[in-house]
């Protein structure tokens, strides 16, 4: 359905001459990961007004996405799968809170993050079986992870020391999570060149 979607807008560019015959797949591609980008923003936005938590939805967002798109890491076959799992992951953040933070000791959740940041850096970038990297982009997707990953932990730090502990446990959680899925890709990486 997205694809069909896609197709009709980019035939509406090429007839109105915006477009280029000889670039039609790339802006088809381009138009469709636009529309399931929207979609899974859309979808977030609605899940965090109807929780009540749309600003912690809103920084998990940040955390993830901005990550999540140079780290690498495990990646969904499907789009629709991708969709379903982006959503599930919402839930962790919202639902965990409470129990996490009120439940773990800090030295545990500390530990865990350190464990998660080291796993950020030691692993960037994990490729996708469908994208393999040549050195040149290893070597700057790892710069730009470190970069987003030192930031992070600073910004976390401040949501801290700001006692602002529901936003500071989304971007927690998100880089947790990366980590989890940086793992993941590793291990279905091996799995796949073995």
């Amino acid at each position: 359905m997205i694809a069909k979607f896609a197709k009709k807008i980019n035939e509406i560019l090429i007839q109105k001459e915006i477009v280029q015959k000889e670039d039609a797949e790339l802006y088809q591609y381009g138009i469709e990961n636009g529309i399931v980008v929207a979609g899974n923003l859309l979808a977030s936005g609605i899940f965090g007004i109807v929780t009540g938590r749309p600003g912690l939805v809103l920084v998990f967002l940040l955390f993830y996405a901005s990550l999540r798109s140079y780290s690498g890491g495990s990646h969904c076959k499907s789009r629709i799968g991708c969709f379903l799992i982006s959503m599930a992951i919402l839930f962790i953040p919202v639902y965990t809170y409470e129990p996490v933070m009120k439940n773990v000791p800090n030295a545990v959740i500390l530990l865990i993050g350190v464990l998660a940041v080291v796993i950020i850096i030691v692993l960037a970038p994990v490729e996708s079986i469908n994208k393999p990297l040549d050195e040149e982009e290893r070597r700057y997707y790892a710069r730009v992870t470190h970069c987003i990953t030192a930031l992070q932990v600073c910004v976390l730090i401040i949501l801290f020391c700001l006692d602002l502990q529901d936003y500071f446990y989304a971007g927690y959680v998100s880089i947790v999570l990366i980590a989890v899925f940086m793992v993941m890709g590793k291990i279905a990486v091996k799995r796949y060149v073995q």
